[in-house]
């Protein structure tokens, strides 16, 4: 029984391997070459009948005016100023320049209507390159410290100040 179990999976096995032996060997001759390939998509031309949709320009929305009060950059003279200094590629505070700003931010009484200006000048690095993105980092880490009292801070990139040092100074509340 199972001798014969086995003839015939063999022979059904056979069987569909000369039908595809078949199959193949008929598509490989060409009866007649004067019949067009078959295409399964043929070409055809269609008529539009919806109306092209005219091109829209997007542009930005016009800016409105806002509600609130922005306090502004500074009006008049500083009520302080300081320079702190950093070593030559260094982004870090040293210990004794961060404790002069924190000495100057509780002296000033600093609230957050006040504003501050931070200015930082080139650096040079190794193989006497320019490297402002250390000048960048450099204000930064004072914004960092100075943030919590006020929120108003602005950071500019002097290359005429000396190397080395970070100016920030210290402007009244603007009335408007």
């Amino acid at each position: 029984m199972f001798k014969a179990l086995i003839n015939t999976v063999i022979l059904f096995i056979l069987l569909l391997f000369n039908t595809a032996l078949f199959t193949w060997c008929v598509n490989q001759l060409d009866w007649d070459k004067t019949k067009p390939e078959k295409v399964l998509i043929a070409s055809a031309q269609a008529k539009s009948v919806i109306k092209p949709i005219a091109k829209q320009v997007i542009t930005q929305r016009p800016i409105r005016p806002s509600k609130y009060i922005t306090p502004s950059v500074h009006k008049g003279q500083p009520i302080g100023s300081l320079d702190l200094k950093f070593q030559t590629t260094t982004t870090k505070f040293e210990i004794k320049e961060r404790s002069k700003l924190e000495r100057l931010l509780k002296d000033l009484d600093i609230s957050s209507g006040n504003s501050v200006l931070i200015f930082s000048g080139s650096v040079t690095s190794e193989n006497n390159i320019s490297a402002p993105q250390i000048s960048k980092l450099r204000v930064q880490t004072v914004a960092r410290v100075i943030y919590p009292y006020t929120q108003t801070v602005k950071m500019f990139y002097r290359p005429s100040i000396k190397e080395g040092i970070v100016i920030v100074e210290f402007f009244k509340p603007t009335k408007k």
